[in-house]
This record gives structure tokens, sequence and C-alpha cells, in this order.
């Protein structure tokens, strides 16, 4: 690998690069660590376990050492579909679990080349997403309904940012309650949540263009930076200032 990548999508964070080990942390999301070389020691309530692929569950208090190995750290919304998905599957008697090796493997064999030369992203970010729908046995929709379309272009959009279900569900003639649904549905993400998605995004670009936390908070719909920070905290359990002290290392792709 040239450099270390960092892609963020509605539902999902997504790092590839070699590790800084961490203190005892905990986050809202979801996390799976991968590693690419050697096993990774996880410390959870003073055990310390070793795994070559593992998921950790949402809220609960975790250390990762990874000793600089290249590793491949996904965070998940846990309100997902491949979140809740995930969940039920592989964390309903277990806050850490192993992953299967034959999912691991084949995943890790399909990377590889894609690894040579990382400075086309989509390739790698659409593997990552193709194992996670493997690993929670979910299939994206195909045919998404025209209204639903039409609200996730308009989230897209910064101006939109504090757009409440209200406002939403009468641009496309749907009560909230039905757009409540038809979005759950379809998305696979509450539309609440993704409205928070669609807002960190938004700040996370503003950051990658070069305005400073401040600006970036402000313009994405955040009342203030501190506001920004503390959203961005619960779910991926770090500080955004993280993502400005290493900006010249990581390949940040937001999608």
């Amino acid at each position: 690998m040239t450099q270390p990548l960092l892609f963020f999508s509605t539902g999902y964070f997504i790092y590839l690069g070699h590790a800084v080990d961490t203190v005892v942390h905990e986050h809202h999301a979801i996390q799976i660590a991968i590693s690419l070389e050697n096993e990774i020691e996880v410390i959870s309530s003073g055990s310390i376990m070793k795994y070559r692929a593992v998921i950790i569950n949402s809220d609960e208090p975790h250390e990762c050492r990874t000793r600089d190995n290249t590793f491949l750290l996904i965070n998940i919304d846990p309100e997902s579909k491949i979140g809740t998905r995930l969940k039920k599957v592989y964390l309903s008697e277990k806050k850490i679990a192993a992953l299967p090796e034959s999912v691991v493997e084949e995943l890790l064999t399909d990377m590889k080349p894609l690894l040579i030369n990382n400075t086309i992203a989509d390739p790698i970010f659409n593997t990552v997403l193709q194992f996670l729908q493997e690993l929670a046995d979910t299939n994206e929709s195909e045919n998404m309904d025209d209204r639903i379309i039409k609200i996730l272009e308009v989230l897209k959009q910064p101006q939109n940012g504090n757009l409440k279900i209200e406002s939403l569900s009468a641009l496309v003639h749907l009560s909230p309650g039905r757009l409540i649904h038809l979005f759950t549905e379809q998305v696979g993400i509450p539309v609440r949540k993704y409205i928070l998605w669609a807002r960190l995004l938004i700040a996370l670009q503003y950051i990658f263009d070069g305005r400073n936390i401040t600006e970036a908070a402000l313009e994405a719909g955040f009342s203030d930076a501190p506001h920004f920070n503390r959203t961005f905290r619960r779910m991926f359990g770090q500080s955004p200032s993280i993502l400005l002290q290493n900006s010249q290392i990581i390949q940040a792709y937001v999608k």
C-alpha cells in the first residue's frame, strides 16, 4: 500500500492502513477489525484475546493492539440493516466474537490485487461493502422507489442538513409515518439516523476541502463545533481533529 485509505459513507467508516494502538474506548458503532498480517490483540474486561478477524459490539469498552500491522477497520451503524443483522448473527450471545475464516480469506483474496495500487478507491470500497453484505447475508434493494431517490438527493445537499421529517414527507406527498417505514425498508437505515449521517458526511467533506472544524460543523447544520465533535466521538470513539492531524497521509473518500 502507498498510503492509508479512509472511507466515509452513510452508515460506515472504513480505514485501511497501519494502525495506531488505542487506549480503552467505546463507540456506538459496531466494529470489525481484520488484520492483513499478524493477529490483533483485543483487551476487554481485563482479558487479552487474539484474533485475525474480530467483531465488537456497539458501546463495548475495549482496546486494540495491532503492533503496527496493516489492518482493515470497519465501523458500522448498529441501526442499519447490516448492523442489525450482524448483531443478531454474531453478537446475540457475545460482546466480542471471531469472524468466519472462510469469508475473511475470500475478502483478503479479492483485495490483494487492489492494494498494489490503491489510488483507485472505488474497487476497494465496493469490495468491502460486498463483504459486509455477504457477512450479514443481506441484499440491497435493486429497485428503489422514486420518492426515496428524491429524498436521498435532497439530503446530499449541504443546505438541507436541517430538514425535518415533516418537510421531507411533504416534499414527496407521503405521511411522516409512511416515509419513516418506506425509507427504512428501502435504504436500510432509519431516516433520522440517515439525516445525522448525511450531516456528518457533509461536515467531513468541508474539512477535507480545507475548512476548519468550526466552519465545517456550522455549514453542515450542527449548532457548533462541540456538537459536531460529540456526535463524531460518540459514533467513532475518537475526535475528528485526528483527521486534520493525519491529513497528509490519509486519502479521504466520502461516498
